[in-house]
Parts: C-alpha cells; structure tokens; sequence
C-alpha cells in the first residue's frame, strides 16, 4: 500500500497473502457511513414538485425529495450497519482475526502504517519494491524476472491524439456530421450518437421556475 490506503483501498488489499505498508500509510477507517439528503423543505418552499411511483414501504427512502422519518431513518440504519459487518468480516478471513478483534481496531479509526503493523492490519513495512521482492523471492524459481506496472504510462503523442483528448472528442463529433443523412438534422443526430440518447424511447422529467424565484435561488435571497 502506497501513501493512502484507508476504507476502499484496504477493502482490496486486506485478502492478499501478504499485506505491505509504508511507516506512514493512512491505514485502516474500516467503517460505513450513510448520508441521506433532505431537501423536502427546500423544494417546498421553491414550489418544487415530484411524482414517483415506489415499490415497497422504503423505496423512496433515498430520494431527496421525500422527508426523513423515524421509519426510513431506521431501514438505512440498518442497511449501514450490515455494510459494516460484512466490511468487518473481510477484514477478519483475511487478517486471519475474529470479528470482535476487528471491532477494536476498526470503527472507522484510521492509523499509519507502522501502527496498523502493530495491531495486526500489515504484515511488512515497506513500499512497492519489497512488495516486488517478495512476490520474486516467493513465487519464482529465480528472481531475474521482468515486472510490468499498469497502467502503462502515456506519452506525450498518446495524450494529445487519444480518443478522451480534445482532438479526438473534436474528430469523432466532426466524423458523426459528416455521416449524417440528412444535414438539417445533422446536429440531433450528433447529440443522439454522443449521449446515446433516443428522445423518443426514453422519459424525460422537467424541472420549472418563475422568473423571480430563480433569481431567488441564484442570489441566495429568502
């Protein structure tokens, strides 16, 4: 593990043989946290609006536009806290730990390489080269072996004329007008290609406002 490996990134890494980390990697914050946005209130008092059609008592749970209560505030409780538990015992088979040994270091806490060394988080200090060295010393018959890193680096003729550059989005949106049948629909035709987007197939939603609650909104005026 690099500089940063807390959550997510140790997530991933906390199931492979061994676990190698610099003194001061940010390790660990083996925890789950949820938010849920209320903006109910808001969209009132701007005259917003929205229909939906929920399956199910909780489905509209995480929709911003439906207020928390006791009961929804209760079922993504409890969806946070099984996240917690199974984050909990990946970290267990994989540290070879019991889950309550990975209550105590865990609970969100975030420690530095050495200290997670010392709690059982890591294995190894050190960086990606003895990480190298140990795969080479354990799993090949002689260590003059080549070793890849990905992704590759770009050069500078990958940057400027890849298909993500400006010149590329710029070529293929040039290419797509070209192609176009018909000119005086060439335009629709590029925004259906580059979106994927059929305005026919699909339902669409349409947010509107007054003048003056716009400029409300715009200002930050009550």
């Amino acid at each position: 593990m690099s500089n940063y490996a807390a959550s997510g990134g140790y997530y991933i890494s906390t199931s492979c043989e061994k676990m190698f980390a610099n003194p001061t990697t940010i390790t660990g914050s083996i925890g789950v946290f949820g938010i849920k946005l209320d903006a109910s209130k808001w969209a009132k008092d701007y005259g917003i609006r929205t229909d939906y059609y929920p399956h199910g008592s909780h489905a509209a749970s995480l929709n911003p536009l439906v207020p928390l209560t006791p009961r929804t505030k209760g079922n993504i409780t409890r969806l946070i806290a099984g996240h917690y538990d199974y984050f909990k015992n990946i970290v267990a088979n994989g540290r070879s730990m019991s889950v309550d040994e990975v209550e105590l270091v865990a609970q969100g806490r975030v420690w530095t390489g050495e200290q997670a060394k010392e709690v059982g988080l890591v294995d190894r200090l050190g960086g990606l080269d003895r990480a190298v060295s140990y795969a080479k010393s354990t799993h090949t018959k002689s260590e003059s072996v080549d070793v890849e890193y990905w992704p590759r680096k770009k050069g500078f003729w990958d940057f400027i004329s890849g298909k993500e550059s400006l010149a590329g989005i710029i070529s293929e949106a040039v290419a797509l007008v070209k192609n176009s049948s018909d000119e005086t629909d060439s335009i629709v035709h590029l925004f259906n290609e580059m979106s994927e987007l059929k305005f026919a197939e699909r339902p669409h939603f349409m947010l509107t406002m007054d003048e003056k609650t716009a400029l409300d909104l715009i200002l930050g005026r009550d």
